[in-house]
């Protein structure tokens, strides 16, 4: 998606987006382990639209990303989420998966046709409940499918163990850059970072009593190397390197954009927060599908004109620390401006929902630093890679 090619008044913008707290898909401690998905999706998609300030009647599609799309979720579960949220009957639905990436697919979607003069006003979400709807279940791949590849690359934790051994990246490397995901989540949650943009959806704490979620339930502040140390490892036993503390935990949680034009935004007076200057998707061989953000932020960036040294802060979307840190080795980008807040090790991986999360983040972040350009990319299972970039809108 070329956009500078295009005129500047059909380019897309945000001018709201919000999330839910993420918490944990466990069903004795969760968050939200009593609260449907539905329902923290329609939380933030009406959280977004009033932010906005936007003319509810001129919103013409809903398009939500989710990878699990059964039961809670199933039967085109963004019609259901567009009228729990208030959405105005004439407001069209769509449900999108793209795996871990199909929240982020929905805003390229977005994007894509307002560039092309289609729909204008969109809102755009994700959603996932692990804990309602596991990963693993009800899930039948054509073995054919696997035929130049492996069955183990279905377990993506598989796929961070062959990264792990074919990129020399050490159990303690993991667990150092895991530790600082921590870190850095907790210094922003008490420093109040995330309060802007988290919607306060009602839970229960881990007692059971009914409260406000508004915290991140999975961050550790005080976790350690050592204890870090300590934990067997989660895919291959006894000689493996990935663990549970750098793999992002099974979590739910949703968030939302609201997206249109330029020259819309400006007729309804409203103020953008950032532009998207491009999107991108890539493929890439099942077995390293954690490296799908190298080409997918490569490409991305050619079609914005930029370079990465251009790009001020990068959300990369932390499914497994090896991961994560494949791609910083092979992109060369520095830590420092990569996951600032912190990221999905800590906060959270609610597959559909993480790649408008990570934008979110990433957007707040962009605004408070003052940084011109953004870059939000994600690994997607099977192989596949996906990319957007951001302009702050002064």
């Amino acid at each position: 998606m070329p956009i500078p090619r295009r005129s500047p008044e059909a380019t897309p913008v945000v001018v709201a987006c919000c999330r839910t707290a993420i918490g944990r898909a466990d069903g004795q401690r969760g968050l939200f382990r009593n609260v449907r998905g539905d329902e923290l999706a329609a939380a933030v998609v009406a959280a977004a639209v009033d932010r906005s300030g936007v003319d509810p009647a001129t919103i013409e599609d809903l398009l939500v990303g989710a990878s699990q799309q059964r039961d809670e979720l199933g039967g085109n579960v963004a019609r259901s989420i567009g009228l729990l949220a208030g959405l105005p009957l004439e407001t069209a639905a769509t449900t999108v998966n793209r795996l871990c990436g199909s929240s982020l697919q929905t805003l390229a979607q977005a994007c894509h046709a307002i560039v092309a003069g289609s729909e204008n006003v969109q809102v755009v979400a994700g959603v996932e409940h692990m804990g309602h709807l596991p990963i693993d279940s009800a899930i039948d791949i054509h073995p054919r499918a696997l035929a130049g590849s492996s069955r183990a690359v279905l377990s993506m934790g598989m796929t961070a163990e062959h990264l792990a051994a074919s990129r020399g990246i050490s159990r303690r490397r993991q667990e150092e850059y895991a530790l600082e995901s921590h870190r850095r989540a907790a210094a922003a949650t008490a420093a109040g970072a995330f309060d802007a943009e988290i919607v306060p959806v009602q839970g229960l704490d881990t007692e059971g009593v009914v409260m406000l979620a508004n915290r991140d339930q999975s961050i550790r502040g005080d976790t350690s190397l050592e204890v870090m140390a300590s934990l067997p490892p989660a895919f291959l036993p006894e000689v493996g390197s990935v663990t549970a503390a750098t793999s992002a935990p099974l979590s739910d949680g949703a968030a939302a954009l609201v997206v249109m034009s330029k020259a819309e935004a400006r007729r309804q007076g409203l103020t953008p927060l950032a532009r998207v200057l491009a999107t991108a998707v890539v493929g890439v061989p099942p077995a390293v599908m954690g490296i799908g953000p190298v080409p997918a932020s490569r490409k991305v960036l050619e079609r914005a004109g930029l370079s990465l040294a251009d790009i001020d802060l990068v959300e990369l979307n932390e499914a497994f620390a090896v991961q994560t840190l494949a791609c910083l080795d092979e992109l060369g980008l520095d830590h420092e401006r990569v996951n600032v807040r912190g990221g999905s090790l800590a906060i959270g991986h609610p597959l559909g929902a993480s790649g408008t999360r990570i934008t979110t983040t990433l957007i707040h972040a962009m605004r408070e630093q003052q940084a011109s350009l953004g870059l939000a990319t994600m690994c997607i299972g099977l192989g596949q890679g996906i990319a957007a970039v951001f302009e702050v809108v002064d």
